[in-house]
């Protein structure tokens, strides 16, 4: 593939091209593919993407527009790319911005311990001795482990060299009964290869589909009508990475906010931090995806709306004086735990929703039940064809949390903070 800093000379010989950002990324993975415990397939993968960010300045307005090298690509067909994104930058009439400059550039490295093979070996020794349950199985298991080496570049001189990794896990559990054969999908992503809390989750995915074919319909359940609803996982991300984006430059510059700096959100104990990288989080990054360094942001301090944050641009607009940049990693660091008898009282768990939704303007929240669990004095029945359903900057001020903490990984984001939210004045349908 055409070399970054081949494209560096061939973007500075066209002088419509005003400024440009190139990201670069070469991926070494290894890959497993397990049918029930058995391996089938080991792959090896190299890859190598790059993406070419162009701006084009004109009258007040900064353009800008991208282009994909791919493999094929000489250098003729990447001038033709050049002239053709320009073209289109000029059709973009954005407010004028600055790109990063006069920042230090990072040289971040990243040393394995041990070959990936090794770890993705681990992990799959982990996976399978957990799948000891009668009727159960794991079907079509694949793991992926990755280190990208990635690279920024500006036409300021910013020029950042840093490595991800990342363990992908992908399997289908299932549970065989006298006439029916139950599934569910089940994936986890970890920005760290260590394989160590993936025995408790597969377990965990073993029971849950087991009680996927046991679930009853709500309706057959006598349920309080106040019972206090817990969730967990995607939903418990969607729904802190809203207040987070609520604060961002580009929701306020665009008047998209519910809240402004110095608004209470919740008179209970309640802060959110935004950071660059996090141990374990797989969106951890040191510079953000237009080569600001990022270091942390407290936007949510004690209940109260503390700043904003956001990425150059939109920072730009608002006329911020130190730019954080667009932070990958969220953190809930103090809220207030609920005690064991209230973790304990009569209460439904969501295992598992077939789309969950949050509707930040109105602050709805929601949505249909795949998996849940009535848990009571002790005694689980699991329950499916529910929906739940309530507002978010309503319920935030009596919500209360789990003094045990999880990771919610994915790539857009992660979110670090209790493993469970526990939710009162539900409507259940």
């Amino acid at each position: 593939m055409i070399k970054v800093e081949q494209i560096k000379e061939l973007l500075a010989r066209n002088s419509e091209v005003s400024a440009y950002e190139i990201n670069q990324t070469v991926n070494e993975g290894r890959q497993l593919y397990y049918v029930s415990d058995k391996l089938e397939t080991s792959r090896a993968v190299k890859t190598e993407s790059i993406t070419v960010t162009v701006y084009h300045d004109f009258e007040q307005f900064r353009g800008s527009s991208n282009f994909n090298v791919t493999a094929n690509d000489t250098e003729e067909s990447i001038i033709a790319k050049i002239a053709s994104t320009v073209e289109k930058a000029a059709q973009v009439k954005n407010p004028y911005y600055p790109l990063a400059e006069n920042v230090e550039n990072v040289d971040l490295p990243k040393q394995l311990e041990e070959p990936i093979i090794e770890s993705l070996k681990k992990a799959a020794d982990s996976i399978f001795s957990v799948n000891n349950y009668p009727n159960t199985d794991l079907n079509a298991t694949e793991i992926f482990g990755d280190i990208n080496h990635e690279r920024f570049v500006n036409s300021n001189g910013v020029d950042h060299k840093y490595d991800e990794v990342s363990l992908f896990v992908e399997t289908i559990p299932s549970y065989n009964t006298k006439f029916d054969e139950y599934e569910l999908y089940y994936n986890e992503n970890d920005g760290t290869l260590n394989p160590d809390t993936l025995a408790g989750n597969i377990d965990e995915a073993l029971k849950n589909v087991r009680y996927r074919a046991e679930a009853k319909r709500i309706s057959e359940v006598e349920i309080p009508e106040d019972v206090e609803i817990h969730i967990k996982g995607e939903m418990l991300g969607m729904i802190m990475n809203s207040f987070a984006q609520d604060l961002s430059y580009r929701n306020q510059y665009l008047q998209g906010n519910h809240f402004s700096v110095g608004d209470e959100i919740s008179p209970k104990p309640f802060s959110l931090i935004l950071k660059g990288e996090l141990e374990g989080a797989l969106a951890s990054s040191p510079v953000d995806e237009h080569g600001l360094k990022l270091g942390e942001t407290r936007i949510v301090d004690h209940g109260k709306a503390a700043a904003l944050w956001g990425d150059i641009r939109f920072g730009t607009y608002m006329k911020q004086e130190n730019i954080t940049g667009s932070y990958p990693v969220l953190v809930l660091d103090e809220y207030e735990p609920a005690s064991e008898e209230e973790m304990k009282k009569p209460h439904i768990t969501i295992m598992n929703f077939s789309s969950p939704q949050l509707e930040g303007a109105s602050g709805y929240f929601g949505g249909e039940v795949r998996l849940a669990l009535y848990e009571n004095n002790g005694e689980i029945i699991p329950l499916t064809g529910f929906s739940i359903a309530g507002n978010i900057y309503e319920t935030i001020k009596t919500a209360s949390f789990s003094r045990e903490r999880d990771f919610v990984n994915s790539r857009r984001g992660s979110f670090e903070g209790p493993k469970y939210m526990v939710l009162k004045g539900m409507s259940i349908q």
